[in-house]
């Protein structure tokens, strides 16, 4: 796994999720000042302390900015911690160039890279960044197994033994190791083929009669996530309607599935009323364009699609 990211071996460390590394990170500075953005998964915004966070807002398109960054850090932050991939529109954000700007600064960078892993090469020398978490099961490996790469000494989150080199206390599950291991080359492979099951999704799109926009950007998004807003179908009832097909759609990150709860990435980007509207398809390895097409036809059953 450390040759995925071109880690030191003694830099990686194994967690029950990447839940559990982002914990990991931010229990080691919950009395200073943080910066993220308002666009982070759920264990990041539901885990930092309000008071002491400053929050990136984003574009129209899903993107955070260096701008932004360069004008609200100061030199009481102590943690920049943000995400590679968007886990509900799947832009790809700034990371590399924010990395190459606080490699000088006094400041710890920790990168959620969940989305980002196997979709996208990720190099920590590169990346500058002191840590970043990653998931097992995002790319085909077990449920419950995480990494964290971290550069520097950590706290642990878990307190007991020492396994782990006394960062992270409990028996390791080395088959969610193993699984991973096993579960990259797989999924590395599969790039070219996910990339194509997204575009020809948007070639479906682009050829039905659909009353749809695209949230965020296309080209610079990953290729294993599509968010659509559809304006005169409420996304509950899309969400229930595919269900009822055989189809597993969400209305925010694959871990809301099954809640109609508004999308906090679309609010931010757009407004409540979209995020209403909006739901996000993924795509992996074991989907076929028969899948795809089936999609297609159960979609065009469904009253209020086309805008009428």
């Amino acid at each position: 796994m450390q040759k995925s990211i071109n880690a030191k071996p003694n830099h990686i460390i194994f967690t029950a999720s990447a839940s559990e590394a982002n914990n990991t990170i931010l229990s080691n500075f919950k009395d200073d000042l943080v910066i993220t953005s308002k666009i982070e998964h759920d264990s990041i915004l539901n885990t930092v302390n309000k008071d002491k966070t400053i929050f990136l807002s984003v574009d129209k398109d899903g993107f955070f900015s260096l701008d932004e960054l360069k004008e609200k850090l100061t030199d009481e932050v102590k943690l920049v911690s943000l995400m590679f991939v968007n886990n509900e529109i799947g832009a790809i954000e700034p990371v590399y160039e924010i990395g190459e700007f606080l490699k000088d600064k006094d400041v710890f960078f920790h990168v959620d890279c969940v989305q980002a892993y196997s979709h996208i090469d990720i190099d920590v020398e590169k990346l500058h960044c002191n840590s970043l978490s990653l998931s097992g099961h995002k790319i085909g490996g077990l449920n419950s197994f995480g990494v964290l790469y971290c550069n520097k000494k950590i706290a642990p989150f878990i307190k007991g033994g020492e396994q782990e080199k006394d960062r992270r206390a409990g028996t390791s599950f080395t088959m969610g190791a193993y699984s991973m291991a096993k579960a990259f080359p797989k999924a590395y492979s599969e790039r070219e083929k996910i990339k194509e099951l997204k575009f020809y999704f948007v070639k479906k799109l682009k050829e039905s009669n659909f009353l749809y926009e695209i949230n965020g950007s296309l080209e610079n998004s990953t290729d294993h996530i599509l968010n659509l807003y559809f304006p005169k179908v409420k996304n509950e009832l899309l969400l229930t309607y595919l269900d009822m097909n055989g189809i597993c759609i969400s209305v925010g990150s694959a871990c809301r599935a099954g809640s109609v709860e508004a999308s906090n990435v679309i609010k931010n980007m757009y407004d409540e009323e979209r995020a209403r509207h909006s739901v996000r398809f993924s795509f992996g390895f074991t989907n076929t364009k028969k899948d795809i097409d089936y999609t297609f036809e159960v979609l065009k059953k469904l009253r209020g699609i086309d805008g009428k």
